[in-house]
């Protein structure tokens, strides 16, 4: 699993509510955020009702590839940010893009794919043999919603879906964000998107401010000893950027981030749930968070498929029930 998740997803959630504060245009909204309507405005909204109840709330977020991937719409890094509103604590799970998954796509039952295929899947120009609930403007990130929730056993309430490009213009729209890296990174491999070759980056222990460009390669690199580092990683830069984003004020560099975020960024959220959700993120702190990284779950094995002979993470017991009370086990 890559590390890109948390950074671009919470940081273009949280960009987005900026934006909109701002008289954003109505038609990037409705782009970004279908569900949203003109009454939301009035009246407390599903996600201001758990909170005040406080009542768990989920919510997946996904970083795709986007426009000039071979495969734009794969979800290469899925991640679930579980809150509990009163405590302020979150459980941050990031899962692995090649779990082996049920996806209830077709019209005729559920399809057996990796888990990151599923957006992918609502999001295919023909959707004739799609369930009519996926070919709805969130139909993809519904479908996706619905695959995690029904794999880790737990109800998903509200999902952010981002691209690259949207990441990295929100980190330098709002002047990006200060890290302390605890030990220095080198990458000699990290991928270039640009030609499809590998450059070399190096980042320095210590306090520094990163633009958009070089989070990105912070957050990217899979320079690493396991799937912890890179979880350790992408809470470090997702702290930075909520901090900034808690602080930062609206500049005409952030709203001239709007192309990219309409492009870039998609989420069944409506306006002022954007804006609930803004302000109970602002409540939890770095020490509030716990994280679990399934891919290093002892509950978990490769596999090779004979068809088409690729590899895939499968439950060892042949079920997903123990890694379902695993990760109930863990919630906030």
């Amino acid at each position: 699993m890559t590390w890109r998740a948390a950074l671009r997803l919470v940081a273009a959630l949280l960009g987005i509510a900026l934006l909109a504060s701002a008289s954003w245009t109505a038609v990037a909204i409705r782009t970004v955020a279908p569900n949203t309507g003109p009454l939301d405005l009035f009246g407390q909204s599903a996600l201001a009702k758990k909170t005040a109840d406080n009542q768990r709330i989920n919510l997946l977020f996904m970083a795709r590839g986007g426009a000039g991937g071979d495969n734009p719409d794969f979800t290469d890094t899925m991640l679930v940010l579980s809150i509990r509103p009163r405590t302020h604590r979150a459980t941050v799970i990031s899962l692995p893009r090649y779990l082996l998954v049920d996806i209830p796509a077709a019209q005729a039952g559920t399809v057996q794919g990796k888990l990151y295929s599923a957006y992918a899947l609502g999001a295919e120009a023909d959707r004739a043999s799609l369930q009519p609930r996926w070919t709805t403007p969130t139909g993809p990130g519904d479908l996706a919603a619905a695959t995690v929730g029904a794999t880790i056993g737990q109800p998903i309430d509200r999902w952010v879906s981002v691209d690259i490009a949207a990441f990295q213009a929100l980190i330098d729209a709002i002047g990006g964000v200060r890290v302390n890296i605890p030990e220095a990174l080198d990458d000699p491999n990290y991928p270039s998107d640009a030609d499809e070759q590998t450059i070399h980056i190096h980042f320095d222990a210590g306090p520094q401010t990163l633009d958009g460009k070089r989070a990105l390669e912070y957050a990217r690199s899979r320079l690493s000893t396991s799937e912890t580092d890179r979880s350790r990683r992408q809470e470090i830069v997702l702290f930075a950027m909520l901090q900034k984003l808690k602080t930062a004020g609206l500049t005409p560099w952030l709203l001239t981030t709007a192309g990219e975020l309409k492009d870039g960024v998609r989420t069944d959220l409506t306006l002022a749930e954007m804006n609930d959700l803004r302000h109970l993120l602002g409540t939890i702190t770095e020490g509030d968070v716990t994280t679990i990284t399934l891919e290093d779950s002892p509950l978990l094995e490769k596999k090779t498929l004979s068809n088409p002979g690729a590899e895939v993470l499968v439950p060892k017991s042949g079920s997903y029930h123990e890694l379902r009370a695993f990760v109930a086990s863990l919630l906030p």
